[in-house]
């Protein structure tokens, strides 16, 4: 497959109570904004959570037809059971990913930071500013679908050296 074809690519940035997302087609030269937006995922029980994010997921994948699904990968923090309960939602995430034979892509939060601003740990508001410098979407975004289209765009952006 060549690489000068441009892909489309949905960016996730999980999360327990929000979800982000976004939709990017482009390159490693140039990305394109196609929709983005946030999923409240908020439900009483853990599982009913869980499919709420398994499901949308699925009917983003049903509706863009992403060639590949790009998630931000886990980070270490303090609480133990917020970084469990995140990894139950990237579970969902990857497990809807698979059931449609998509491809996924991790990146950690500060590769996306780095890629975007030269800046690791930039603040959300100097990656929301790029994003939405890069990709003009026609309304602001929530900073968890900027947070998304971050991974997304350094996705694209890494192509250059992996491939």
């Amino acid at each position: 497959m060549s690489e000068t074809r441009d892909k489309t690519v949905l960016a996730i940035d999980p999360g327990t109570r929000i979800l982000g997302w976004c939709i990017i087609l482009g390159d490693k030269r140039s990305q394109k904004f196609i929709d983005g937006g946030i999923l409240k995922v908020s439900a009483k029980k853990t599982e009913m959570g869980l499919k709420k994010i398994f499901d949308g997921v699925v009917e983003l994948i049903e509706e863009f037809s992403p060639d590949i699904l790009v998630v931000e990968s886990p980070f270490y923090g303090k609480n133990a059971r917020t970084l469990i309960r995140l990894g139950e939602a990237r579970g969902a995430i990857l497990l809807a990913a698979a059931s449609a034979k998509i491809p996924v892509f991790q990146l950690t939060p500060a590769e996306a930071k780095l890629a975007l601003t030269g800046n690791g740990n930039a603040q959300k508001e100097q990656v929301a500013y790029m994003v939405n410098t890069i990709l003009s979407p026609q309304e602001k975004l929530p900073l968890d679908a900027t947070d998304a289209a971050a991974v997304g765009i350094a996705y694209l952006h890494k192509l250059d050296f992996d491939g």
